[in-house]
Order: structure tokens, then C-alpha cells, then sequence
């Protein structure tokens, strides 16, 4: 992590913190800690039991969803970025004047993925257009090979099925980045963190009942930090880099693209 995703996960934490010792002072400005005769203690302990046992799911669920999520989408990566390189590989044993046109257009996709596309999908926007029309132009040219020997019927019928496989997991990427919960879930998790923190204002803040509060709302921070950084992968402070689309240009396939002027 950079140091704006330390600051982000700092801000997560103190922000926990103020929720959980604002939710606790007012509780204790406004409430009253009954006698013994009310069992005011025995019915705070009950709801916050009640209350953390809600939250705790919310926060399990989401944080397991997501998680699995970032875990997929790396995957999703690394597929990708096998399917191009099958494509360029493959062109090139199939012969002809194709093979140019490809495996150029090919590299100019991967390059397009990793300068622009990525820094699209942090912020939201989706996909490069960019990157759909070398998409286009290679899915073009495959769909109009005329093979004459098994080998070439072969070759043609695995790069089709590859370059589709290419758009599948491109939407798979922007669907990660766009279709997000946002406020769907932070609202109840805020909110529940609040709540959760009113039924200890029957305990006096002691010292040692003070740092038990800041353990409490520090784990929270930190759980609910994660996951945002999970959110989306191709943001801070959990973002995932090219990696494999850069290990291809670093490559061969590097090597077919024009020189910039």
C-alpha cells in the first residue's frame, strides 16, 4: 500500500472511533443508568448482543463477497491476458498476410488496457473505446479466414473462440469496477456501528472501559476499511496492477508495437 492508502485507512479508523465514543457520550448524556430494581444492565447487555450479532453478519457477508470478488477478478486477469496471447501466437502458425495486421492490433489492445483503460475503470467510467475497436478489428479479420487444411481449420476455430472468450472477461472487468453497492450497504453498516455503541453507556468510561471501546472501534475501522479497498479492484487502495497484461508487452508481443513518436 502507498501512503494515501495508509492515510484512507487511518480516515477509516478515526472515523470509527468517532462514532463509536459519539454514539457512547450522547448515550450517556441523554440516558439514565437505572437502579438495580430495572435491570437496565441486564437489557443493554441483551440488545447489544442483538444488535452485534446483526452487524457482524452484515459485515461477514459483505466482507466475504467482496473478498471473493477481488480474489475472482484476478483470475479473470490472468485468463485474459492467456486468450491474447493464444490469439498472437496462434495467427502467427497460422501464416499469411494476417499475421501482421494481428498481432500489431493485438499489442496496441494490450497497451490500450494498460495506460488507459485501467485508470477508466478506477474511476468508474468503464471500458475503453479504444480498446473495442482493436477488439473489433481483430475479431474482423478472424471471422474472415478461409482455411484449406485441417490444421489451419484448427488454428482458425480456437482463435475465434478465444478472442470471444477476451470480450467475455472485459465485461466481466467493467462489471467488477461499475456495478457496485454503495450505499446499500454503508448505511447499515454505519448506522449499526452507531447503535451498537449506545448500550454501553451503562459502564462508567474508566480507563479500562475506554481502551475495550477503542479496540472495538478500531477492528471495526480496519474490517470496514478492507472492505472498500476490496471494492473495486482497479481503484486505491486495493488496486491490482496489469501485471499480466505488462509481463505480455514486456515480451514479444511488446515488440510489434509501432514505435511512438
Amino acid at each position: 500500500m502507498n501512503l494515501n492508502s495508509v492515510s484512507v485507512g487511518i480516515a477509516f479508523v478515526v472515523a470509527a472511533m468517532a462514532i463509536v465514543f459519539g454514539s457512547y457520550s450522547l448515550a450517556r448524556r441523554l440516558l439514565r443508568v437505572g437502579d438495580g430494581g430495572d435491570r437496565t444492565t441486564d437489557a443493554a447487555a441483551s440488545i447489544a448482543v442483538r444488535i452485534a450479532a446483526l452487524h457482524g453478519l452484515i459485515l461477514a457477508l459483505v466482507y466475504a463477497q467482496e473478498l471473493d470478488d477481488y480474489k475472482g477478478i484476478r483470475n479473470v486477469l490472468t485468463q485474459e491476458a492467456t486468450a491474447v496471447s493464444d490469439v498472437y501466437h496462434d495467427i502467427y502458425r497460422y501464416g499469411g498476410p494476417v499475421v501482421g495486421p494481428v498481432q500489431v492490433t493485438l499489442a496496441s489492445y494490450l497497451d490500450t488496457v494498460v495506460n488507459e483503460e485501467w485508470d477508466l475503470l478506477g474511476r468508474g467510467d468503464g471500458l475503453s473505446a479504444q480498446a473495442w475497436i482493436d477488439w473489433d478489428k481483430v475479431y474482423g479479420i478472424l471471422l474472415d479466414l478461409s482455411p484449406s487444411t485441417d490444421r489451419e481449420r484448427y488454428l482458425a476455430g480456437r482463435m475465434r473462440d478465444r478472442i470471444t472468450a477476451v470480450a467475455g472477461y472485459r465485461q466481466l472487468r467493467e462489471a467488477t469496477a461499475v456495478g457496485r453497492f454503495s450505499g446499500l450497504f454503508w448505511m447499515p453498516a454505519l448506522i449499526g456501528l452507531a447503535l451498537l455503541s449506545v448500550p454501553f453507556y451503562v459502564f462508567r468510561p474508566s480507563r479500562n472501559n475506554v481502551v475495550l471501546l477503542s479496540i472495538f472501534a478500531l477492528y471495526s475501522g480496519v474490517i470496514l476499511f478492507f472492505i472498500y479497498a476490496f471494492a473495486n479492484p482497479f481503484a486505491q487502495p486495493g488496486k491490482l496492477q496489469p501485471a499480466p497484461f505488462q509481463h505480455l508487452l514486456r515480451g514479444d508481443m511488446g515488440q510489434s508495437l509501432p514505435p511512438k513518436g
